[in-house]
């Protein structure tokens, strides 16, 4: 973290501080909201969570070498800065930290797909900027603005992803990061418990456009029916009318697929090293962006073929019996037919793993059930489910394929059977929502 004042900390924040005055001279080095990882010198963040007050953990801070603490009530000491709400605080520091770097920043969201397209963007464009992207998947309302506290001084792009689950609440994550770019991968179906309806998921997607920075562009999926709407956007996709588009797709099974590039009068042959159709759609995404930032044609080639996915996000991994296709990160309807879409193309006999797909609302039966009636329909040849709602998917895949469907209520009894069920040779998808912690599976799969 590039350092400022505790002085800087508190007007950004709008706080009022309790403490000795020479202290808001001294430079904040950090900014924390778990009391374990204070260190001297850093500014500790108590939020109020479902469970634990982080209030309770501020002397815990302090014994760590917490320079000083946020506070939305009176403490007994100082050094303290008093707030109405320690996380909009939070937000509005990182806001004011953000506003230290004048370079590009890209924000990300999507319904599906927001991981992989960080990490296509950052393999494409690290090859002509210091860039830096959203570790691992903090991308809420508390890791958001963590993210933006790693922001160096060495950087000259970042690449940060924005995630909701409630409406309102890419507003508030993207006035943090003010991007210059807004790219969306499109609207699904993913957390509409919350949303009603894809109209509502576009709008709280499009809540991004409102702190973009002047001057700055907007990056869509073009092929979305919701997206499309958005003027004035630069499109990705496979349609004509799409601004950066593919053509001459050739589908390489799981090494992934090549396909040309058609971009501004331009075109470049260039392959992705990861399965799936939708990975092209990724790599599109990559390089309008590159497009947008002044990189030739040939260097976004360069960078798209150094990708590779990361763990859990359809990563072709081979084991003594079986291919696995560790797709764990998270799923919902889209992604999970996109998913049996590659394993319907891989060699062999072809087996899915599907969990639970959470925070689906009133449609969850409904989901789940399609999702077993696709997999029967495109050339699964044993579908196992695995979940309370997973149920439902195997309802759906027995109602037209009785003999390729099982079920496990949990994942214990089906670790017991699984590997009856294999033979040598087979390809696995594994796919679940995150909290059904399917790469347990995965990795007794490849253990066998």
């Amino acid at each position: 973290m590039n350092p400022f004042s505790l002085g800087e900390a508190a007007a950004a924040c709008g706080g009022a501080y309790t403490g000795d005055a020479a202290l808001l001279a001294a430079p904040v080095q950090d900014v924390c909201i778990d009391s374990r990882r204070a260190t001297p010198g850093a500014l500790y963040v108590p939020i109020i969570g479902q469970v634990h007050d982080g209030h309770a953990f501020i002397d815990g801070a302090r014994r760590g070498g917490a320079l000083c603490t946020l506070t939305d009530r009176p403490l007994p000491e100082g050094p303290y800065i008093r707030v109405p709400d320690t996380l909009e605080a939070l937000q509005k520091l990182a806001a004011f930290y953000r506003c230290r770097f004048d370079i590009p920043v890209i924000g990300v969201t999507g319904s599906v797909g927001k991981t992989s397209t960080k990490e296509m963007l950052a393999a494409v464009l690290s090859s002509r900027f210091r860039t830096f992207k959203t570790p691992g998947n903090l991308n809420n309302q508390t890791g958001v603005p963590l993210t933006l506290f790693r922001l160096e001084p060495e950087h000259e792009l970042a690449i940060i992803e924005m995630g909701t689950n409630h409406p309102g609440e890419i507003r508030r994550l993207s006035a943090m990061a003010q991007p210059t770019i807004c790219l969306i991968t499109n609207v699904g179906v993913a957390h509409i418990e919350f949303f009603g309806t894809r109209e509502n998921i576009f709008r709280g997607k499009a809540e991004m456009l409102e702190h973009m920075r002047p001057g700055g562009a907007v990056i869509v999926n073009g092929d979305d029916d919701m997206l499309v709407r958005l003027p004035g956007a630069v499109r990705f996709g496979f349609q004509e009318h799409n601004d950066v588009r593919a053509c001459e797709v050739e589908d390489l099974g799981l090494s992934g697929s090549a396909f040309t590039v058609c971009a501004g009068g331009e075109r470049a042959r260039m392959q992705v090293r990861a399965p799936g159709r939708h990975m092209i759609g990724n790599a599109l995404a990559a390089v309008a962006a590159g497009l947008a930032l002044g990189m030739p044609l040939e260097e976004l080639r360069e960078g798209v073929e150094r990708f590779s996915p990361a763990a859990g996000r359809m990563q072709v991994r081979r084991g003594a019996h079986f291919t696995v296709l560790d797709d764990t990160y998270n799923a919902n309807p889209t992604s999970v037919m996109a998913a049996i879409d590659v394993l319907e193309r891989a060699p062999g006999r072809r087996v899915c793993v599907l969990g639970d797909m959470l925070e689906l609302g009133a449609q969850t039966e409904e989901f789940h059930e399609v999702v077993g009636m696709y997999a029967a329909l495109h050339g699964v040849d044993l579908i196992v489910c695995v979940g309370t709602n997973a149920e439902q998917t195997f309802l759906g895949a027995h109602a037209l394929a009785p003999q390729r469907a099982r079920y496990f209520e949990t994942q214990e009894t089906l670790l017991s059977i699984l590997p009856l069920l294999l033979r040598d040779g087979d390809t696995i998808l594994v796919k679940g929502s995150r909290g059904m912690h399917l790469e347990q599976t995965v990795e007794a799969l490849l253990a066998l």
